[in-house]
């Protein structure tokens, strides 16, 4: 079968260029736009048995209004001096009466109303140290919405033009005003990412191959594929009716590049091997090489490939949906790149002729070389030594994996989302100036719904006493008046809520696990006849962090069966080579978790790590360690096959196959560098982790661990494979007196 499309692709090549282009030019004007279905408030998606939803459910129900987004206007003054009372209520001069006033006049689209309340807090919006006062914005729809995300840009410009002039200022927070900055943090990250991953792609192939038609193809290539499948997202998104979150596009930038060129690099490397071997006279012989390379590499590509793909597939068993909406955009990205990786660019590279490799043309190194290349310096070494080299690297990772002690701490982990944007975000600063001056809580009140289960009315006095119990519960710092659901008459009420504010911030784990262990618990089963449930950011948190355990308890199994699997058939019905492979990554997974745990815990001193990096970094380390771990294997096997020990097919693909391996790790790591500029903690710790398992995988797991191991296991590596010697015109690696000199890099 990969003969035949090889023979396809270098016979038909201008074919396959007009067919991808015409597939492409489909794609962007039949298929939706990925921003219409981007939004920053696809949230966590939690289902309808966690606590936070069903309050949402109470409140869509009786108090609709509540659901809809919400924001703070933080009024102070830029010299950080208190409010004046002319200030507050001045109708002479700029005040925040007047602007409340102001904004209300303007019916702004999206602004249900504005107010405020000069009584000091908790009875009121004013500090008790006089330098904030707060003014209330209600917008008409949820958080995310076209008219609501518009507002908050209206409101923060009315705002300002309002105060032009004065010392006084507003700064706008709140769910409308995060999700409006989330999405504006990330689509600045996406251009910066482009333009370095770019920058260092063409850099880095410039110096393995030292041609600007290798350097800059792929580049071009991916570039144009990425509107294919971006597109093809957002058609899937349309036809199964859900969204994705802001930070989809930045990977799938990310990953079509690293993994894409990766693969031109797999195909290259051979490509100028049997290049030097054959020694093509002229354009036909140049196409049978080139037949001759895809026929071969085809194979390691789409394996490379579907095993990349079956990784983020278990994305898809994830139980929460923020993480779920990841998979199948990351998953059509990839499999664009691996069908190009396997026709689109190979056709071109054919098409380039002899102009491929200009202005440097392959050759051996030559028989009287007095020194040794690295590959071959290490390759002695792993052969004399593999015992040594295995222990030694697997010592190496076991200390790496020492940081998990801290990831695995009470502060491993941080679910605060707004300050892992850049400090310069307009609602975090607003934040920063309401913690200042009010309980760090009032920035995200907790609200406790209390719904009648039998229709009749509630008993007051049940929810007096409650909110008494709740209020007098440490790390409360206020109550606010209890909300009915019949407002002509209170006692008549089915329903009710009223806002709990805590002393921590909402978004940390001290508010998240008094939630979780103190307040949940005192209240949900606290009045007789009634549901009660907790509500708000602090309490969606806590389902959020069930969620991931739960979708970690199915996303982790799921994606070691279904690679495990796929390696046994690419390996040839391999058990002992696959359990290996497996064990590898997964112990690669820990080191690097443990090490970014230690770069950003203890030097760096972040907060935490993001909730969700345990899940992302585990899939990407799967698919890059057992993408090369599939690449080096196939050069053991296809060297065992020709006839050679255990020991010369190891060291083989160590001198043939370990310059492919570092240069698509350079590449990758490089690509994934690039997160690590975009000031968005999230990303930094996932480009973090990537290029940690880049660099450990191909220098030491893969090149001398793997090798070491099919070492000393000998043939036994293969059980219950059988090694098969290789047919005549077989394709394979050279007579062993071919190799006796290796091919330069």
């Amino acid at each position: 079968m990969f003969a035949s499309l090889s023979r396809s692709v270098v016979k038909h090549s201008w074919w396959y260029v007009v067919g991808w282009i015409i597939l492409v030019l489909i794609c962007k004007f039949a298929c939706p736009s990925l921003a219409d279905y981007t939004t920053s408030s696809a949230g966590a998606g939690l289902s309808s048995h966690y606590e936070s939803t069903q309050a949402t459910n109470v409140a869509n129900k009786y108090f609709p209004s509540t659901v809809n987004a919400s924001g703070s206007l933080a009024i102070s003054n830029t010299n950080g001096s208190a409010i004046t009372t002319d200030q507050q209520t001045s109708t002479t001069a700029p005040s925040i009466a007047g602007l409340v006033t102001y904004l209300n006049d303007k019916k702004i689209d999206g602004v249900a109303g504005v107010k405020t309340n000069n009584g000091v807090y908790p009875n009121g919006y004013f500090s008790a140290n006089g330098k904030v006062q707060i003014v209330a914005v209600s917008f008409s729809a949820a958080s995310g919405s076209t008219n609501v995300n518009n507002a908050v840009t209206t409101v923060r410009n009315d705002v300002n033009s309002y105060f032009k002039g004065t010392t006084l200022r507003g700064q706008l927070t709140g769910n409308a005003a995060i999700a409006v900055d989330t999405t504006s943090a990330y689509a600045s990250a996406q251009t910066i990412l482009t333009i370095f991953t770019v920058l260092g792609i063409v850099v880095v192939l410039l110096l393995v191959f030292r041609s600007p038609i290798i350097a800059f193809t792929p580049v071009v290539v991916v570039g144009v594929l990425h509107i294919a499948a971006a597109s093809l997202t957002a058609l899937l998104a349309k036809l199964l009716n859900f969204q994705v979150g802001t930070d989809l596009d930045p990977l799938l930038i990310v990953v079509m590049f690293g993994v894409g060129t990766d693969y031109v690099v797999f195909l290259l490397f051979k490509h100028r091997e049997n290049v030097i071997n054959m020694i093509p006279k002229d354009r036909v012989a140049l196409r049978k090489v080139m037949d001759k390379s895809l026929s071969q590499m085809s194979i390691v590509i789409l394996s490379a490939a579907m095993t990349v793909t079956i990784a983020f597939a278990a994305l898809l068993t994830a139980n929460l949906e923020s993480l779920k909406t990841l998979g199948p955009g990351l998953m059509i990205g990839v499999i664009l790149m691996g069908l190009a990786g396997v026709t689109l660019l190979p056709a071109i590279f054919n098409l380039a002729g002899n102009a491929l490799f200009w202005p440097v043309k392959p050759k051996a190194r030559p028989a009287d070389a007095k020194h040794r290349t690295q590959s071959e310096y290490f390759a002695d070494s792993v052969g004399r030594h593999p015992l040594l080299w295995v222990t030694g690297v697997a010592v190496f990772m076991a200390i790496c994996c020492l940081g998990m002690i801290s990831y695995l701490g009470p502060n491993g982990k941080t679910y605060n989302t707004l300050y892992e944007l850049p400090t310069s975000t307009l609602s975090q600063q607003a934040t920063n100036t309401i913690s200042g001056a009010f309980p760090a809580g009032f920035i995200g009140p907790t609200q406790i719904y209390i719904a009648s289960d039998n229709s009749k009315a509630l008993n007051l006095t049940d929810v007096t006493n409650l909110q008494t119990e709740v209020k007098g519960i440490s790390g409360v710092s206020s109550v606010t008046q209890l909300v009915g659901n019949n407002t002509s008459d209170p006692t008549a009420s089915t329903a009710a809520y009223f806002n709990v504010i805590l002393e921590a911030n909402p978004y940390t784990i001290p508010a998240i696990n008094l939630i979780q262990d103190t307040i949940e618990p005192k209240v949900n089963l606290s009045i007789p006849g009634a549901v009660v449930n907790v509500g708000g950011t602090s309490a969606t948190f806590v389902d959020v962090r069930d969620s991931v355990l739960l979708s970690l308890k199915y996303v982790v199994p799921t994606a070691i069966v279904l690679i495990g699997i796929v390696l046994f058939f690419l390996l040839k019905r391999t058990i002992v080579a696959s359990l290996w492979i497996l064990l590898a990554v997964v112990f690669l997974y820990f080191a690097v978790l443990g090490l970014v745990s230690i770069i950003f815990l203890k030097l760096l001193g972040y907060d935490g790590l993001d909730f969700s990096v345990v899940m992302i970094a585990y899939l990407f380390v799967m698919a890059v360690g057992s993408d090369y771990n599939i690449l080096v294997s196939d050069y053991i096997r296809s060297a065992h096959d020709s006839g050679k020990s255990a020991l010369d097919a190891a060291k083989y693909a160590m001198v043939q196959g370990g310059p492919s391996i570092s240069a698509a790790a350079a590449i990758l790591a490089v690509t994934f560098a690039s997160m690590l500029v975009t000031n968005i903690q999230l990303l930094e710790e996932i480009g973090a982790s990537v290029m940690a398992a880049c660099l450990i995988a191909s220098f030491l797991l893969v090149s001398k661990g793997i090798t070491g191991i099919s070492i000393l296991n000998r043939k036994s590596y293969w059980w219950p494979s059988r090694i098969h010697p290789p047919a005549a015109e077989e394709d394979g690696p050279p007579p062993a007196e071919a190799t006796k000199e290796p091919v330069s890099v």
